[in-house]
């Protein structure tokens, strides 16, 4: 009897050592736990380099880290942080997201890290005949656009409104009347136009991939009837590897990040 309680304690005692022995309690196999994992809510114009981004960060910066990144329009995105999806860092394609995320309390500050500007693609065959800015006006144009919420929506209809003053003032009228569905982000609409279901869309410059270039054309919008899309990227409040997150943020404002940015089509910041 004896023997066996003194067995019974013994195996309690391992049992009770195991945590300590083996670092059990969730800290993960870096050593980190969570600061394993690093959750990046991203527009989707950055899906290529901030993909790149990943494998850099993963590979150079923080051997072992898994970056989750999570590419949606900036509007989706904040929805998705507002009702408490947990992340750790935001990169928006526009100020006026991150300003509401400074006000929701997702986040404190942010830092602008890139800038881009608006174009058009059309299919290579173009079976519309576009050739211009102008032609989106055209009756019987099948043009795609991102849903009105989404940023690249909201700057294209800034641009067509200047562009009234050049077109006549029922521009930007008759080119939206030619608006045949919405997309839920600029990259699903880019790709309707890639494999044909539509004559145009207005996109990013940096959304004219390498991929995407086989099979689209780019026509440029004229300087004076651009707009400038302007990119902020905060680690929010709530971030569970707040070290991490900074770290990423530090990557994408750094000459490396900048570097991979530009060759994407992306401007510097600054």
């Amino acid at each position: 009897m004896e023997l066996d309680r003194a067995k019974l304690l013994s195996c309690v005692v391992a049992a009770a050592l195991l945590p300590v022995l083996f670092g059990c309690g969730g800290s993960g196999s870096s050593g980190g736990g969570q600061e394993s994992a690093l959750t990046v809510y991203a527009a989707s114009s950055l899906t290529d380099a901030f993909g790149e981004l990943k494998t850099n960060f993963e590979k150079e910066e923080r051997p072992g880290t898994e970056v989750q990144l999570n590419f949606a329009g900036s509007s989706t995105l904040l929805t998705q942080l507002e009702q408490g999806a947990p992340a750790d860092v935001f990169a928006s394609a526009d100020e006026a997201r991150m300003d509401a995320a400074v006000a929701d309390g997702l986040v404190e500050y942010s830092q602008t890290f890139a800038r881009n500007h608006l174009a058009i693609i059309i299919p290579r065959s173009n079976p519309a005949s576009i050739a211009s800015y102008q032609d989106l006006a055209k009756p019987g144009i099948t043009l795609v656009l991102a849903r009105d919420e989404v940023p690249v929506a909201q700057y294209a209809k800034e641009s067509l409104t200047k562009a009234n003053a050049e077109y006549g003032s029922d521009f930007s009228e008759r080119v939206l009347s030619n608006v045949a569905s919405r997309d839920s982000d600029v990259k699903a609409a880019a790709n309707r136009v890639a494999v044909g279901d539509a004559d145009a869309t207005i996109v990013y410059t940096s959304d004219a991939t390498p991929d995407l270039r086989e099979r689209v054309e780019t026509i440029e919008i004229p300087e004076e009837l651009n707009v400038v899309a302007t990119y902020p990227i905060a680690v929010l409040d709530e971030a569970r590897s707040p070290e991490l997150a900074q770290q990423w943020v530090d990557l994408v404002l750094s000459d490396e990040g900048q570097r991979v940015l530009e060759s994407y089509g992306f401007e510097r910041a600054r």
